[in-house]
């Protein structure tokens, strides 16, 4: 929550910065997102987390003229999926499930063509 009050108003208002930014940050930052204000002075973002095992921080610092220093920070470990937790078959992958299909199928139909294939054999008599 971001706040703001002008001489000693109370209650305080919603903050209204547009300007605040989220960092994730390992060693240096993998993410940097610019926070959204909604009504009641909350600020949101959504990211995708890197899939990379480790231990990152939540950043937040806002250094503004005239108001108060923000510095927050949380520490966070991440660790990602293991191989079977993993959903069973992935969607962008059935371009990839149907070419495996189609050659399973060619290799039928060649092995079927090639076994119970006779060449014609002419005879002829010889008078």
């Amino acid at each position: 929550d971001l706040s703001s009050g002008i001489n000693a108003e109370w209650p305080l208002r919603p903050g209204k910065a547009n300007d605040v930014q989220l960092e994730f940050v390992r060693i240096d930052p993998f993410v940097r997102a610019t926070l959204k204000p909604d009504t009641s002075g909350n600020f949101r973002v959504q990211f995708k987390v890197p899939d990379v095992y480790g231990v990152y921080q939540f950043k937040v610092d806002y250094d503004r003229v005239g108001y108060t220093h923000l510095y927050s920070s949380s520490q966070v470990s991440v660790r990602p999926f293991l191989h079977t937790e993993y959903e069973r078959f992935i969607a962008s992958a059935y371009p990839y499930y149907a070419s495996a299909f189609s050659m399973m199928g060619g290799l039928i139909v060649f092995s079927f063509v090639y076994l119970y294939h006779k060449d014609s054999t002419k005879t002829e008599k010889v008078e």
